[in-house]
């Protein structure tokens, strides 16, 4: 690790704590609220959400097919606008991120009543004719046909497309210029990815964030049924004749700087209470120790919508001590012989609730004999792992498979026994966990 990269982690320790308690307190988010809703009521500005879709993004795909409805359910002024990729500085790993992706829209999108033509993404004419068409659109044209023409996307439907284009149709060279001046409102809001609504100060990525949106527009008396139900409502499957035993293993590849990681833990758990499955855990090495790096804007988003999951969970969260860099280091020495007496993931928890519920360091000899000894494990053995390296390797061995199934960030889950493996990324897709636990219990 270079020396700036140590007082960059010095400084998220010491300086970022009360900055992530700011961005996490309900207090201050509502008290926001009150004050955009009153800036805009004295600008005379309608209640405008933005909506970002880019057309070679799988999740814009299955957001286009509820856009309709949301515009019947809202009284607010939805504004479409066509992007294209999200800046490469945001994206790591883009070959398996387009891979990973497409395969998460397909297997998600039957739960929400949704479909997906084929198991492919489009090529760059289709894009491009596409792109000419929504460009030219105004936004209640746009919303009526966005469904119907990402589905000719979808569909690698060309000839369809072509026979929309007519003389009028905006050339390629004017569809990219609406595009980039599209991108420039993207970026003011601080998005990044297609299939993102921004409504006054606030963004929510796709139909997995739908709910926080649909939430926040029912508090200020914009929904026009009385109904309480969602539109971005998900099935569920009943567990049928659970058994009390099965060889299904879940392993679960966490990092110790995941504020996405800690609010999964409960429901990681009630899993395992739920269902005859072993957790088996794989730490890896946090992104930032791994020498990748997030704009500041992407940081910030992925910490207030960790806060705001949390609420959604009844979770605490917002306390928050970075670990990164040494106590990390420390952490994680001791945790191949903590995995060997069979506490892993206990001890795995116990370090995140530390880091971020009660902003404790967890790399403090203090601080890690007392979680050794909560565990019921002596010190004495514990220490005689302290600080030695044989971790790095088990560490970078759980990443490498992690990777193989085209996933790079935590939490991500693979899912073992009962059929071929299956690999899945981030504490959205618990849900989809339970659903594949389910489907391979009830065979």
């Amino acid at each position: 690790m270079s020396i700036f990269s140590s007082i960059r982690n010095v400084i998220a320790r010491n300086v970022m704590p009360r900055v992530f308690l700011n961005w996490s307190d309900p207090d201050v988010l509502f008290r926001k609220r009150v004050e955009k809703e009153e800036v805009r009521q004295k600008e005379g500005r309608p209640h405008e959400v933005f909506y970002f879709h880019e057309l070679s993004d799988p999740y814009s795909h299955i957001t286009a097919q509820l856009i309709r409805n949301f515009k019947a359910e809202y009284a607010a002024d939805l504004v479409p606008l066509v992007v294209g990729e999200p800046p490469s500085k945001t994206v790591h790993e883009p070959s398996m991120y387009r891979k990973y992706c497409l395969t998460d829209a397909i297997r998600i999108a039957p739960f929400y009543g949704l479909e997906f033509p084929i198991n492919q993404l489009p090529n760059d004419k289709i894009i491009s004719l596409a792109q000419r068409i929504l460009c030219d659109l105004k936004k209640d044209e746009f919303i009526s046909c966005i469904a119907d023409i990402s589905t000719l996307v979808w569909s690698d439907n060309e000839a369809a497309l072509k026979a929309l284009i007519n003389e009028k149709t905006l050339s390629e060279e004017s569809a990219l210029s609406v595009i980039s001046k599209n991108e420039e409102k993207r970026t003011e809001v601080e998005a990044y990815m297609g299939s993102t609504f921004s409504y006054e100060g606030e963004l929510y990525w796709g139909v997995d964030r739908l709910d926080h949106l649909e939430d926040r527009l029912k508090d200020l008396g914009l929904k026009k049924s009385i109904e309480t139900t969602y539109i971005s409502e998900r099935k569920k499957t009943n567990a049928v004749d659970i058994p009390t035993q099965s060889n299904l293993k879940l392993e679960f590849y966490p990092s110790l700087n995941s504020p996405y990681t800690s609010i999964s833990l409960e429901r990681i758990k009630g899993l395992k209470e739920k269902y005859p499955i072993e957790i088996v855990t794989k730490p890896v090495l946090p992104m930032l120790m791994r020498n990748m790096t997030i704009p500041s804007y992407k940081g910030k988003y992925i910490f207030k919508d960790s806060a705001r999951e949390a609420r959604k969970y009844g979770v605490p969260f917002g306390k928050v001590m970075s670990p990164l860099g040494k106590p990390a280091e420390r952490a994680y020495s001791l945790f191949p012989w903590v995995d060997e007496q069979g506490q892993g993931f206990e001890y795995i928890c116990k370090l995140m609730i530390s880091s971020f519920r009660k902003a404790e360091d967890i790399g403090n000899n203090t601080y890690l004999k007392a979680l050794i000894e909560d565990l019921g494990l002596k010190w004495a053995e514990a220490k005689k792992h302290l600080d030695t390296g044989n971790w790095k390797e088990v560490l970078e061995e759980n990443r490498l498979i992690m990777y193989e199934g085209y996933s790079w960030g935590v939490p991500s889950f693979r899912l073992v026994g009962g059929g071929d493996t299956f690999t899945t990324w981030g504490q959205d897709r618990i849900w989809l966990i339970e659903e594949e636990i389910i489907n391979r219990l009830n065979k």
